[in-house]
């Protein structure tokens, strides 16, 4: 009795979404082309690997794109609208960037072994949206890096800790900074590990949330971290 009554809901859910999607046809989070989940004239915006520098001795990171126009909107439309069928879509040009960084910087260039760290979210940040936003991503692409030959383990070993406020509040390098210093923290001991670590986020503004991500990381430990972004806000000068 059980099991016909657990196919029956199975049906009905199948059904209402059948319905759901000839009601509300989803479009492309980024410009509403229907039927897209992200278009393809969307999805090459995000085909880039933009640097951006980091404050104090973190180096750079790495974005996939300018967070402005069609790229903005999809971010938002996925990270404060519920939109987690971009999950795969952004999962995968994180990895097709993360091949582009391992392949142009010469440090890594014969890296095959890698560590995917997903960027910390608030508690407050993760009960408002009712997951950690990067991890799936991370999830994603280990599987699609992990296809392409590399050794890949995810490690959500960051820590965002007596945060309070959205980081948006936070107006320049040093407030945001000021923020978060001594929030992060790694609940894993790295030392020994020769992978490269692969910090992933969704947005980077300032800097300053990466540039103490990388920088707890290697207080861990790790010796090789670099960060990887969806999108950066860019300097006045790009």
């Amino acid at each position: 009795m059980r099991t016909v009554v657990l196919r029956f809901f199975d049906v009905l859910r199948a059904w209402l979404a059948a319905i759901e999607d000839v009601l509300l046809p989803r479009g492309c989070a980024g410009c509403d082309k229907p039927d897209e989940v992200l278009c393809p004239s969307c999805a090459s915006l995000f085909g880039h690997a933009y640097p951006k520098a980091l404050p104090g001795d973190a180096g750079c990171c790495y974005g996939c794109s300018w967070y402005r126009g069609a790229v903005r909107q999809a971010i938002l439309n996925w990270k404060d609208h519920g939109d987690e069928e971009c999950d795969r879509a952004f999962a995968l040009v994180l990895a097709d960037l993360a091949l582009k960084v391992v392949a142009q910087e010469s440090p890594y260039s014969r890296t095959r072994s890698l560590a995917l760290i997903p960027a910390p979210s608030s508690p407050s940040s993760m009960h408002r949206r009712g997951r950690w936003q990067t991890l799936p991503l991370v999830r994603l692409m280990a599987r699609r890096l992990d296809s392409l030959g590399f050794s890949v383990v995810t490690k959500p070993v960051l820590k965002l800790e007596g945060v309070h406020g959205k980081s948006v509040q936070a107006s320049s390098a040093q407030s945001r900074s000021r923020r978060i210093e001594g929030h992060v923290r790694v609940i894993e001991d790295l030392k020994g590990d020769d992978s490269l670590f692969i910090v992933v986020d969704d947005i980077v503004t300032t800097g300053a949330t990466m540039g103490q991500c990388i920088s707890a990381l290697r207080a861990a430990g790790a010796r090789n971290v670099i960060g990887l972004a969806l999108a950066c806000t860019p300097n006045r000068d790009e």
